[in-house]
C-alpha cells in the first residue's frame, strides 16, 4: 500500500475548512510542482495560517507525546528604534515581562494539547515523541509598558504584533517534519484607541496564544482521526 503524500503528512497542523467541526477533514495539496526548501518541506495550501509548509512523504500517527523546547524571542527592530513604514517606536519588555510572556505561551500549547486526553507532555526525547520548537519573532511592542503602572496611563489602537513560528521535529533524529507561521496583532480591537491596561493586554495576549494551541490541537487530532480510519492510505 502506497504510503506517499498520506493525509497526515498534509493535514498537520494547518488545513481547516468551514466544515471540518462536523464532517471530514479537508484535503489540502501539495502541488506536484512544488520546489521544496533547503530543508526538503514542501509548501502546502489550504492553510488556516499564513505559512505552512511539510514533508511530502510523512506519517505522524505514531507520536503520542511531544517535547516543548524553549520558547525564543526576537524583536523586530531593536528596542527604541523606528519600526518599518510606520515610523513607531518598539519599546522593550522587561526581564519580568519577557518571561511572562514566554511562560504564557508555553502554557497555552502546553494545555492545548495534553487536555481531554491528548498528547502526553515529556521532558526526553524517544521513539514516539515529537519535538516542537516555538519561536515568537518580528516582535514590536508599540507602547511603554511601564507607562501603564501605578497612576500612569497609556492609550493605543495597536498593542504591538509578532509572528509564532513552529517547527515539528522527530526527537531522536531531528529530522524536521514541518513549519507553520502566522503573524497576529493580538488587540482585540484596533479601531479603537483604548486605554492600555496589564490585565488587558495580557487577556488580549493570552487569547491569541490559545488560538495558536488550538488550532494545533485541532490539526495533530485531525491527523489522528485520518489515521485510524485508514484516510489518506
Amino acid at each position: 500500500m502506497s504510503r506517499t503524500l498520506r493525509l497526515p503528512a498534509l493535514l498537520v497542523l494547518v488545513s481547516l475548512s468551514a466544515a471540518c467541526a462536523t464532517g471530514p477533514a479537508p484535503t489540502p495539496s501539495i502541488s506536484p510542482t512544488a520546489e521544496p526548501s533547503l530543508d526538503g518541506l514542501y509548501p502546502v495550501d489550504n492553510s488556516v495560517l499564513q505559512f505552512a509548509e511539510a514533508k511530502r512523504e510523512l506519517d505522524l500517527s505514531g507520536y503520542e507525546a511531544f517535547i516543548l523546547g524553549p520558547v525564543e524571542v526576537a524583536y523586530q527592530k531593536e528596542p527604541g528604534a523606528r519600526t518599518p513604514m510606520s515610523g513607531e517606536s518598539n519599546f522593550a519588555l522587561d526581564e519580568r515581562q519577557m518571561t511572562t510572556l514566554k511562560e504564557v505561551f508555553r502554557e497555552e500549547i502546553e494545555r492545548a494539547l495534553t487536555e481531554d486526553d491528548g498528547y502526553e507532555l515529556v521532558t526526553e526525547s524517544g521513539p514516539r515523541v515529537l519535538r516542537i520548537d516555538a519561536y515568537l519573532i518580528d516582535l514590536i511592542v508599540r507602547f511603554d509598558a511601564n507607562a501603564t503602572v501605578g497612576r500612569n496611563r497609556a492609550f493605543a489602537n495597536s498593542y504591538g504584533e509578532v509572528t509564532m513560528i513552529l517547527e515539528l521535529r522527530d526527537s531522536q533524529s531531528g529530522e524536521i517534519l514541518a513549519r507553520v507561521a502566522d503573524r497576529r496583532d493580538p488587540t482585540r480591537n484596533t479601531n479603537e484607541v483604548v486605554e492600555v491596561r496589564q490585565t488587558f493586554v495580557r487577556s488580549d495576549v493570552t487569547r491569541m496564544f490559545r488560538h495558536w494551541g488550538t488550532t494545533l490541537r485541532e490539526r495533530l487530532d485531525a491527523v489522528r482521526a485520518a489515521d485510524l480510519s485508514g484516510g489518506g492510505s
